[in-house]
């Protein structure tokens, strides 16, 4: 739901939390002046990734009434608290009860006033869009395609269609840390580029553009960097009709009820 950040979340031990069947339904902290308290709260954890009105980017959009997780005061309360595991949602289970009920009742404000982007473009063009241009080189959807770019078989309940389509025209504006580029050159000179996976202190380990676990001792390296750029090229000679199309493609993907 919200605080979407850089490193996927596993859902924590909370050794001094009410226990969910504990938790009341409601949220007990709703008034005009809990719900200014949550606003502050909110646009400095949660606004970079979900926008500051709810709108999306990163992060799912909060606007539009609509929550995976549940929309109750509770579920979205263990969802500000514990975060969602193998996602990029961590939990905030170190704020006090009180200020995460405040968040919550932010979002729930957002969730009533708030209107979801419109859709523009044709879906089913836009399938074609994603074939023509080789999408599915670096990117898989229900298991088919490439690996080099993330999974987007429901890509459209992760994203807004504004972030998409940013994506798409500057894939260098929002990197996630699992798809970093690194570069990394031997001695002899050699270079070799991929994905960041892991780095210490004594070596560095990629995934190469051929889809390779590679790793170097850092003894054996000239020189490595991570040049902030994507793997994946600016789609910016896209018409106007063929980006809104594929946009509108992408953010039909969806879990299949």
């Amino acid at each position: 739901m919200t605080c979407a950040l850089c490193a996927p979340a596993q859902r924590p031990e909370r050794q001094n939390g009410p226990d969910p069947a504990n938790l009341p339904e409601t949220n007990p902290y709703s008034s005009a002046a809990d719900v200014e308290t949550g606003r502050r709260l909110y646009a400095g954890r949660c606004g970079h990734c979900h926008g500051q009105n709810g709108e999306g980017g990163r992060g799912a959009t909060l606007n539009t009434g609509r929550f995976r997780h549940g929309g109750s005061g509770r579920e979205l309360f263990l969802v500000v608290r514990d975060g969602i595991p193998n996602t990029e949602m961590p939990g905030a289970f170190r704020l006090p009860d009180a200020e995460i009920w405040r968040m919550v009742a932010y979002v729930q404000q957002l969730s009533r006033h708030g209107a979801s982007d419109p859709v523009t473009g044709d879906a089913a063009a836009g399938a074609i869009v994603y074939q023509k241009n080789g999408c599915a080189q670096c990117h898989s959807i229900d298991g088919k395609g490439g690996f080099l770019g993330p999974d987007l078989t429901d890509i459209g309940a992760r994203r807004a269609l504004r972030h998409l389509r940013e994506s798409v025209l500057d894939p260098d504006a929002d990197i996630p840390l699992e798809y970093r580029t690194v570069v990394v050159t031997t001695l002899t000179g050699k270079s070799t580029r991929g994905i960041h996976l892991n780095e210490d202190e004594y070596s560095v380990h990629l995934l190469d553009m051929s889809g390779n676990l590679r790793s170097f001792m850092k003894s054996e390296l000239e020189d490595v960097k991570l040049p902030g750029r994507s793997l994946m090229p600016a789609y910016t000679s896209l018409s106007k009709t063929d980006l809104e199309d594929l946009v509108a493609y992408l953010g039909s993907l969806r879990p299949k009820r």
